[in-house]
């Protein structure tokens, strides 16, 4: 039969009597600088100040050091007596950072949707597409803010956290032993072979060596020199230097692309004939057809023509990093995680 943990006191200070959700987003704002701090600083000094080469087992020991600063904030932030006092605290927490990463990509989704019609669709400016954009994120921040700190947050965050997911506490814990231990086998077992696997394939790197978020409207149009096309000409008169790869702004690409459509331009080849249009210029297709059915009308040869090549690139993001190196990085957390859920299955009421 389930019942429930009572980790907290049945009456609780009249000082610290509010709203959990208060409290958990200034813990929760307090941890994200902790984190900043560990992701900016800490690889800064790693690599310039202390100099250690970028190896896999220098980077391997830099994450090992993160987590290891990282957990040890959380153990001493931890000991404030506000998290025994304030029921639902760390729940809140929990869900305020779940929210919080809910919206980072519900606004990079949004914001790249937006982008699309903007620069694929052609639908309106890309103004409007900022402010569309922006209008979403917007909303999902207000109501992300609205859902987050409404009353009833109270009896929700208690009812989260009194399942024991966010204490050290065992439930019963001189009872079934060697079921609690068997099963967390089990699961290490199965986690494991997952986080092997994982490790094995390179799945968690397969999209960059960081765990990011793209930011719309900051990507740049990455062209490499073989695949620049006949647009080079026009990016050249555009400001941009043929320096082997080309970075171009997603407005300036479409509008280079759209100068040699090849739909509506063609470019003169290397024989002219009695044409008045010269090697390697681009025309309409228009004002060539015209051309060649006068001069065929006269007997006179026209110039011959072959088809345009648009630039072809791919489109970089500003990104918002989350973990660095992931492939080291990832492992870890994993396993941290990975610890923690398979003993904390077998310490849960619900389990017992």
């Amino acid at each position: 039969m389930a019942s429930t943990i009572k980790n907290k006191p049945d009456s609780v200070p009249a000082s610290i009597n509010a709203n959990p959700a208060t409290y958990s987003l200034g813990f929760l704002v307090l941890f994200v600088a902790i984190a900043y701090a560990l992701l900016q600083l800490l690889p800064l000094a790693w690599f310039n100040l202390l100099k250690f080469p970028a190896t896999s087992t220098s980077n391997i020991t830099l994450a090992l050091v993160g987590f290891g600063l990282g957990i040890t904030a959380l153990i001493v932030i931890g000991k404030n007596k506000i998290f025994h006092e304030l029921p639902g605290l760390k729940a809140g927490i929990f869900i305020g950072f779940v929210l919080v990463l809910a919206n980072l990509y519900f606004d990079s989704i949004w914001g790249k949707f937006t982008e699309s019609l903007v620069f694929d669709k052609r639908v309106f400016p890309e103004s409007f597409g900022v402010g569309l954009a922006g209008a979403g994120a917007a909303l999902a921040a207000i109501g992300s803010f609205i859902f987050f700190f409404r009353p009833s947050n109270i009896k929700l965050f208690t009812r989260i956290e009194e399942q024991g997911w966010f204490s050290r506490d065992s439930f019963k814990q001189n009872q079934g032993s060697k079921i609690r231990r068997g099963t967390i086998m089990c699961l290490l077992i199965l986690f494991g072979t997952g986080i092997m696997t994982l490790v094995r394939n390179d799945t968690l790197a397969r999209n960059g060596s960081n765990w990011q978020i793209e930011i719309p409207y900051t990507g740049k149009v990455k062209i490499s020199p073989d695949k620049v096309g006949d647009a080079l000409a026009i990016l050249q008169s555009a400001g941009y230097k043929n320096d082997g790869e080309l970075l171009v702004s997603r407005a300036d690409f479409r509008m280079a692309n759209s100068a040699i459509d090849p739909n509506l331009f063609i470019k003169i080849g290397l024989l002219t004939g009695d044409s008045k249009y010269k090697i390697g210029e681009i025309v309409s297709k228009d004002s060539f057809q015209e051309e060649s059915r006068e001069l065929i009308k006269n007997d006179r040869k026209p110039a011959e023509s072959v088809p345009l090549k648009v630039a072809e690139g791919t489109v970089i993001y500003r990104s918002l990093i989350l973990l660095p190196g992931i492939q080291f990085s990832g492992p870890i957390l994993l396993i941290i995680l990975a610890l923690w859920i398979s003993w904390k299955v077998v310490n849960i009421p619900v389990f017992a």
